[in-house]
């Protein structure tokens, strides 16, 4: 190559470069296909996505949100159909019926915000959309056991990560949401680093009383960790620090995120002999079902889990109610008397 051609060469790249760039820094456009779409979804400020919090935006709307560009990316919205909709979640459900069903409520909420922004194509696709219903996947029937609990607890402090063991008893005891326990990593809303937010040990006084207020309805919460006695087996292999969050990664010194508190729930609960469909968050629906049996009471589990109504405690109580009426029955025939 002469050096004519090399500096052509050069030219050539270094306009490409610059372009790119350009385009870089340039906001997205909407050319029609759902991925466009997306993509100004996401980084519209007034958008929907921007008004949930960051742990809802990685746990639900992320994952479903690359489902619809992996898949669907390059359809255009103006030719969907009713045929397309339906097609793409009897595909989607072979994967998990969840994972369908939130890739088809993510779907119907970018393209009302399309509409919204009077996006070719998107309004007579939210009308398809508005009159179809797809079937939702069944609730969750899995309740965390105190054995089961147990198990975690005493299993994380062989494997040296006692905190995981910490976090379930605490729950479980308490019916407090993970979120509540080991906080949340944040970002700032001028898009600097994250910044962590959650329980610290200044919610806990000297005798062993925790105060929280309720990240989901902003509950004020007080538990008595004295008289749990999962939380107390646990705190013989967890110390809780002097200063600073409660809860703390032992592999990073820092406080969980929440991809990482998972992993290593999952490694513990597996390694205690805990069923693979018995996840995390079913401490909590144990802590509901078994003060549902042992109180026979709805509303005393309702206040437990900070539930604003019956109906969200009723879904989250797992058992029969078997051992609920046997105690309605053996206290109206004992008021007979």
């Amino acid at each position: 190559m002469t050096d004519e051609q090399i500096a052509e060469e050069c030219q050539r790249l270094t306009q490409l470069l610059r372009d790119d760039l350009r385009k870089l820094g340039a906001s997205p456009t909407y050319d029609g296909t759902i991925k466009s779409l997306i993509d100004l979804y996401r980084t519209d400020k007034t958008s929907s996505i921007h008004r949930v919090k960051h742990s809802t935006r990685i746990r639900d709307y992320e994952p479903s949100l690359r489902i619809l560009v992996d898949a669907v990316g390059g359809r255009r919205i103006d030719a969907l159909r009713a045929s397309d909709f339906i097609r793409w979640f009897e595909q989607w459900r072979k994967k998990g019926h969840r994972r369908a069903s939130g890739a088809i409520k993510l779907l119907r909420v970018v393209i009302s915000y399309g509409a919204g922004e009077k996006l070719h194509g998107c309004a007579d696709a939210r009308l398809i959309l508005s009159d179809m219903r797809f079937e939702q996947p069944m609730p969750r029937k899995v309740a965390m056991t105190y054995e089961q609990c147990l198990a975690i607890v005493r299993k994380s402090a062989e494997l040296e990560c006692p905190s995981i063991g910490f976090v379930e008893a605490l729950k479980f005891e308490s019916a407090l949401r993970r979120i509540d326990v080991i906080g949340e990593w944040q970002p700032t809303p001028d898009g600097g680093p994250f910044r962590w937010r959650g329980m610290t040990v200044g919610d806990i006084s000297k005798d062993m009383i925790l105060k929280v207020t309720t990240s989901k309805t902003g509950v004020d919460a007080a538990r008595d960790l004295k008289l749990m006695p999962l939380v107390q087996e646990a705190l013989k292999a967890y110390s809780i620090p002097q200063i600073g969050p409660v809860v703390i990664d032992e592999n990073t010194g820092q406080p969980y995120w929440e991809n990482r508190y998972t992993e290593k729930f999952r490694i513990v609960r597996d390694k205690a002999g805990v069923p693979a469909h018995v996840w995390s968050m079913d401490s909590r629906a144990g802590a509901v079902s078994e003060t549902v049996e042992a109180t026979g009471s709805l509303e005393a589990a309702r206040d437990l889990a900070t539930h604003t109504t019956t109906k969200t405690t009723r879904r989250y109580s797992r058992g029969d109610g078997l051992e609920a009426s046997r105690k309605v029955a053996e206290a109206r025939a004992e008021k007979r008397k």
